[in-house]
């Protein structure tokens, strides 16, 4: 996987782009057929906006977020391209000890009102996204 990142008006330190590898990584983790991915730092006003372009399975998803905190724009953009891939519903837990991370998957239910059915079709469309992953 290439990742390229491209300044415009932003300085990128080591530290900002090893924090953009490390979260790119975790997305490379879901998607092992990601082949390319462009990020994009700029300044609009007061907002630090970050924009990216993947690569994988032969779609591109892009993605922007805009934040006074580069980081915190980081991460959200993370999470808006985690949810076009179809896996918005994530929750992680970085295991460091065993260079791995654990994946949980949610999506609430009420049992009562919603048919079984449909949790079922949820989760066998959500398994097999994971499967092509």
């Amino acid at each position: 996987m290439q990742i390229t990142i491209t300044d415009d008006g932003i300085k990128v330190t080591d530290a900002l782009k090893q924090y953009i590898l490390d979260k790119f990584k975790r997305l490379e983790r879901i998607t092992h057929k990601t082949t390319a991915i462009h990020v994009t730092l700029s300044l609009e006003n007061l907002d630090q906006v970050v924009k990216a372009l993947v690569h994988a399975h032969g779609t591109e998803f892009y993605a922007s977020a805009s934040n006074e905190n580069l980081y915190q724009a980081i991460d959200e953009l993370i999470d808006k391209i985690e949810y076009q891939i179809g896996l918005g519903n994530l929750l992680w837990q970085e295991l460091p000890e065993k260079k791995a991370s654990r994946i949980r998957l949610y999506h609430t239910f009420d049992f009562q009102k919603t048919k079984k059915e449909e949790a079922y079709k949820w989760l066998i469309s959500t398994a097999s996204k994971f499967k092509l992953a």
